[in-house]
């Protein structure tokens, strides 16, 4: 949802003076959220403690007094940059002219276009790019000041200049300018190269006050964190490729790694793939899925489309606020998305293979998890399964599974630690719900299991039970009779025989 969008699911609430309080934020992707923080007793929802947003707003509809949308709009974003400006000056950096700046938006925000405040919503930070797109001082000396305001006009000018060029940019333009130049106000760095992908964020920058002006930084997963400083241009750009392919290592061997173990392919799911009319459905605590255009187009196959829905204002069709808070079938991480951003609710019937072992590992409570993979029991031998010797002789090692404690092994094995995680079950033989195969726990590793082939007995091998060997001895006894009866008559004697 877009700020104009989120903004305007509220102004209700503004019209008619209302003292519930609501909240105005953005999340990961971009996308706007204005959603109602506490329910009809006045309790806080838990979620509202978990938004990442740092320049999160909280208002209530008596804020504006009875406003117009317009004001609303600019209220909003001038508190929002606002926000920003304290959170720069937390961190310790020279906000001179950050302040000034902020007061500058304050007084002038009515007199920029509709196309630069627009453009202003649809980025993170947008004090830092006022920053970059006016080349002014606005400090000022004068004590009834707060800005230089007689660069005003001018400075409304360049901003407004500036932002038409970035909407607008010709390909001529695009083409001269290969480099994707970023700078940052707060401090004097410069990001050159910057991509997200596999949660990695890779960034190749200059920072002019430094030694070792260039740096490459890799952030996003814990110990794997990576900075790097030289003053070659030519060692950042192969540090930068390096980071690079590792993460589309890592990628790759994520993909195969779910082909392999959990049969997750790349299947799209689409709104085919949803029940007919679920789209105005509430979708608290069913499975929904995601539309693929809100997805980075790594993260756009049904892994992380298949989400849980736990929560939040926009699970419900008719609610004011657009917050779906769900959890992801596949790895269990939590995310927030916009009503508009859901496709519906997934048919059961038309999930992947994969995500209906997800749902049945979910709701099957003998199922329990070794390694990576999960268990159900499935039988104790039986006297067809023939003797020890014979059990083994339908066994085989599945280095793929990798569960053993020789070298090979993908994950350490424990024959008693497997019972113990199985609940102390009786069973000998046990279903792995990831790839169906079998498998008996034996003393060093987890073997596969093959059934032995069921022998079909004739019915010429059957033993007769005792009312079968009575009616047989009826049909025997019956069949002579009848061929006595067969016999012809002669006289003997006199007599008929």
């Amino acid at each position: 949802m877009d700020f104009s969008s989120a903004i305007n699911t509220k102004m209700q609430d503004v019209e008619s003076g209302s003292s519930e309080p609501f909240i105005v934020y953005r999340d990961s992707h971009g996308g706007w959220h204005c959603d109602h923080t506490q329910n009809q007793y006045g309790e806080k929802y838990d979620w509202v403690d978990d938004i990442q947003d740092p320049f999160a707003v909280i208002y209530t509809g008596k804020d504006f007094s009875n406003a117009s949308f317009p004001s609303v709009y600019d209220t909003v974003l001038y508190d929002r940059i606002r926000s920003e400006y304290y959170y720069v000056r937390e961190s310790g950096v020279d906000t001179d002219n950050l302040n000034a700046l902020t007061s500058f938006f304050y007084d002038n925000v009515s007199s920029l276009s509709h196309e630069v405040t627009d453009y202003l919503t649809t980025l993170e930070r947008p004090l830092a790019a006022l920053a970059e797109m006016c080349p002014f001082d606005l400090t000022t000396n004068y004590e009834d000041w707060s800005y230089n305001e007689a660069l005003a006009a001018d400075a409304i000018d360049k901003i407004t200049n500036a932002v038409h060029d970035r909407l607008h940019y010709s390909e001529k333009a695009a083409q001269e300018t290969p480099r994707i130049e970023k700078i940052n106000p707060y401090d004097n760095t410069h990001t050159i190269l910057f991509i997200e992908i596999h949660g990695y964020e890779i960034e190749l920058g200059e920072d002019t006050n430094n030694e070792l002006p260039y740096y490459v930084e890799t952030n996003g997963r814990g110990d794997k964190d990576f900075n790097f400083r030289t003053d070659k241009y030519g060692e950042a750009i192969k540090a930068y490729s390096e980071q690079l392919l590792n993460a589309v290592y890592e990628m790759r061997l994520d993909r195969e790694d779910k082909a392999i173990m959990f049969g997750v392919a790349q299947i799209v799911l689409t709104d085919a793939h949803c029940l007919p009319e679920s789209r105005n459905a509430d979708y608290t605590g069913k499975l929904v899925v995601v539309d693929t255009k809100q997805l980075l187009p790594e993260y756009r196959s049904s892994d992380s489309q298949l989400v849980q829905c736990t929560h939040g204002n926009g699970a419900r069709p008719n609610a004011k606020g657009t917050s779906v808070f769900c959890k992801e079938l596949y790895s269990g991480t939590s995310v927030v998305y916009g009503r508009h951003q859901i496709l519906g609710i997934a048919d059961e019937n038309l999930l992947p293979q994969w995500a209906k072992n997800k749902l049945e590992i979910q709701n099957d409570k003998t199922i329990f998890k070794y390694g990576d993979y999960h268990f159900k029991p499935f039988r104790k031998f039986e006297k067809r399964d023939g003797d020890w010797n014979k059990q083994m002789n339908n066994t085989s090692s599945d280095r793929s599974l990798g569960i053993a404690s020789y070298e090979w092994g993908k994950t350490d094995y424990s024959h008693s630690k497997f019972y113990a995680a199985s609940g102390d079950s009786e069973c000998d033989i046990f279903k792995c719900i990831e790839n169906g195969n079998l498998y008996i726990p034996a003393k060093n590793e987890l073997f596969r299991y093959s059934e032995p082939p069921q022998k079909m007995k004739s019915p010429q091998d059957k033993k007769p039970s005792l009312l079968g060997k009575l009616d047989d001895a009826k049909a025997e006894a019956a069949e002579q009779n009848k061929e006595r009866n067969d016999v012809p008559k002669t006289k003997k004697h006199g007599l008929e025989v």
